[in-house]
């Protein structure tokens, strides 16, 4: 009987020691997110016009593995980041609702927290700001380097994309997608580069990154907005998302203009034709 207690003991005591290794963070995940996308797939769409450049989303500590965290860092503190608001702002604004330091607090008591210790808050967001601002992993000049820059209509292939990405730093990174709510097309929304639990040194991105795109999809540039920006959009939302109402509504287009021109010119009451006061 004791025999059987102790060797449950140990079962259990084991157990408990795996679990709290693997409640340790491995790696980060430094996420960022392409705000027109992020905005377009929005039907209520963003507060204001979205940047086009690569905001931050996050820094979220991640493991190798589905195992779940355990967060025990303190709670958000916007004191503690005040030195560096300005660069928050730039770098890290909350595109959708326009409220900063309601997503900045939000990601830290989500994510920030398992990272705490060793990294306390300030060192949290400041190494994710020296990332965002390291001009080695600018995602966007390394593209528009390689000539995969967002156009909108262009398919741009997942392997390309990695490839410039890896070659500019020496690490594979993760890439993911979302829906556009108007045309339903799959269109780049994240880019992930992972880096070693120190924050400093960039490794490779595994499949625990969560990556979503397919092989193909668009990068969507958000341009003014003009008639032929929503004519184009009219278009792709038909042809990559056909539905009936969208088919009635275009074939009831030409005939309203019609009766509206047919009402003007030619049932014009008698009298006012080639007269009149002008007014």
């Amino acid at each position: 009987m004791a025999k059987a207690l102790l060797v449950m003991i140990f079962i259990f005591s084991l157990a408990l020691l795996m679990f709290s290794a693997r409640a340790q963070y491995e790696y980060f995940q430094m996420v960022q997110q392409w705000p027109p996308a992020t905005c377009s797939a929005v039907r209520a769409g963003c507060r204001g016009q979205p940047p086009a450049m690569f905001t931050i989303h996050g820094l979220w500590p991640s493991n190798y593995s589905t195992a779940r965290l355990v967060c025990t860092g303190v709670a958000f503190d916007p004191t503690q980041i005040a030195a560096i608001r300005p660069q928050l702002n730039t770098y890290w604004p909350d595109v959708i609702q326009g409220n900063n330091q309601n997503f900045w607090k939000y990601e830290w008591n989500r994510h920030g927290k398992c990272s705490d210790p060793p990294f306390n808050q300030l060192q949290y967001f400041q190494t994710t700001l020296n990332i965002r601002t390291n001009h080695n992993y600018d995602l966007l000049a390394i593209l528009n380097a390689a000539g995969l820059g967002p156009t909108g209509t262009t398919v741009r292939q997942y392997q390309a994309i990695e490839s410039a990405i890896q070659a500019a730093t020496g690490n594979k990174p993760g890439l993911r997608c979302n829906t556009n709510a108007r045309t339903g097309r799959s269109q780049l929304y994240e880019i992930i580069l992972c880096f070693d639990r120190n924050g400093v040194t960039l490794t490779n991105c595994t499949r625990f990154a969560g990556i979503t795109c397919p092989s193909q999809f668009v990068w969507l540039d958000r341009q003014p907005w003009s008639l032929a920006a929503v004519v184009d959009e009219f278009k792709d939302s038909l042809v990559y998302v056909a539905s009936t109402p969208k088919l009635l509504f275009l074939s009831t287009v030409p005939l309203s203009i019609a009766f509206v021109l047919w009402k003007k010119f030619y049932k014009t009451p008698r009298g006012v034709r080639g007269g009149g006061k002008q007014e």
